[in-house]
Formats: C-alpha cells, sequence, structure tokens
C-alpha cells in the first residue's frame, strides 16, 4: 500500500521502518541562532599594554618622515633648531632697530654719534622684550606656531587633545624658554660687565634641546611645563 506523502500522519501510527540494510538518520535540528553578542571579543594578549598617546595622536606615522599621504609625527630637534634660528634671525633685526631708536632718544649725544647709556640700554632690552614675547605668544596662540615653524611645517598644540594653546601656556612655555636670556639681559644693561653672562643663555638653549632630544615625545622642558605639543606634517610622496 502507497502512502500519500501529502496526507495528514495519524498520531497513533507507529513511527515508520527504516527500510533493511539502511542506518536511521538522526533527527534534524535547527541550527543554532547566530548573534553578534553570542561570542565575546577574545582577550588581549597577555604582553599588551594600553596605549598613552593623546588620542589627537592617533594618525601618527612615526618619528620619521615616510612616503605616503600627509600624516603627522614628533618634531625632532634638527627642525625645531632651524625654525628657532629663522625666528632669532628676525629678533635680532628688530632689536637692532629698537637700539637704534633707544639710543637715539636716551643716549650721550658726543657731537658726531651717540653713545649707549644704561637708561637706552635698559630701554631697547625692555621694548624687544615686549615685542619679543607679543611676537611668540601671538603666532604660538593665533597661528600655532611662528614663522619659523610654519616654514618647516611645523605647528603646535595641547598636549593632551591637540586644541590650541591658551596665553597662560604660552606665557609659560615663553618664560621658561627665554627666561634666562631676559634676565641676563636686564643685568647687563644695569652692568653692561655682566655681558658675559650671555654664555649662560646660550648653554641653557642647548639644555633645552637635550631635553627635547631625550623625550619620546619630543617634549622640552618647557613643553612639559606649558603642557604642549609640537608635531610636523609628514611631506607627500
Amino acid at each position: 500500500m502507497t502512502m500519500d506523502p501529502s496526507a495528514p500522519r495519524d498520531p497513533n501510527a507507529p513511527p515508520p521502518q527504516t527500510p533493511e540494510g539502511e542506518m536511521p538518520r538522526p533527527p534534524e535540528t535547527a541550527p543554532p541562532a547566530q548573534s553578534w553578542q553570542s561570542q565575546p571579543a577574545p582577550p588581549p594578549p597577555s604582553g599588551a599594554t594600553m596605549s598613552t598617546q593623546p588620542e589627537w595622536m592617533a594618525n601618527l606615522t612615526s618619528k620619521q618622515v615616510v612616503p605616503g599621504p600627509a600624516g603627522l609625527f614628533y618634531a625632532d630637534v634638527p627642525n625645531r633648531a632651524i625654525a628657532m634660528v629663522i625666528d632669532v634671525i628676525g629678533i635680532f633685526v628688530v632689536y637692532f632697530i629698537v637700539g637704534v631708536i633707544t639710543v637715539a632718544i636716551f643716549g650721550f649725544n658726543a657731537g658726531f654719534l651717540q653713545i649707549p647709556t644704561t637708561t637706552s640700554l635698559l630701554a631697547q632690552q625692555i621694548i624687544s622684550t615686549l615685542l619679543w614675547a607679543a611676537y611668540f605668544l601671538y603666532t604660538w596662540v593665533n597661528m600655532r606656531g611662528t614663522l619659523g615653524m610654519k616654514a618647516l611645517g611645523l605647528q603646535i598644540g595641547h598636549e593632551s587633545d591637540g586644541r590650541t594653546l591658551t596665553y597662560e601656556q604660552a606665557a609659560w612655555r615663553f618664560g621658561v624658554l627665554f627666561g634666562p636670556q631676559i634676565v641676563i639681559g636686564l643685568l647687563a644693561a644695569l652692568v653692561p660687565a655682566l655681558g658675559i653672562l650671555s654664555l649662560l643663555s646660550f648653554v641653557w638653549l642647548i639644555y633645552v634641546l637635550v631635553t627635547i632630544a631625550q623625550s619620546p615625545t619630543k617634549q622640552g622642558i618647557h613643553d612639559k611645563y606649558a603642557h604642549s605639543m609640537v608635531v610636523k606634517a609628514g611631506r607627500s610622496a
């Protein structure tokens, strides 16, 4: 007798017999439901450590310039030094111009020339320092870098998230970087014999460069106090 496969099956009927010589088929079960939460994320390797690098520096390529699309990397000592030399050249030009003006106003008239006096030297130092400070604070805050830094593709920002520095941060950075030179310049204006101390200001700048070179993030002592960081844009291939 042939069974109609489309006919409803009697629940009291005995189960169908497996033909002799064949293995019984296992009951079919539905596959387990798939879910993105069914498999937990594998744990990190035992030797892995959490990165302390600021989030805004996530696109840093390396400490070296590499071919490819422009990225960011920590500004090294040569780039920082060249940028500073460019700025210092402009500072000396302004210092000379201010000196000529102050000597003409406060200097001693010796007939055919004007001789610098303590007043003229002190005025030159104070005015030059104010112009000097205004230049660095304005460019660090409003341009994210001085003209020398811009020429080298450098920019400055907050060490944690890259936001623009505040004037308070810029003042701290300027004071730590140039404070010794300013103090020595004022002392030399009052006592010209102390001008030999200018060698100490040169030693201080060397020390600042050493702190930059020794820092993994290329932050000098002035950057540490100001919580600032200088980076450089990589060049495209």
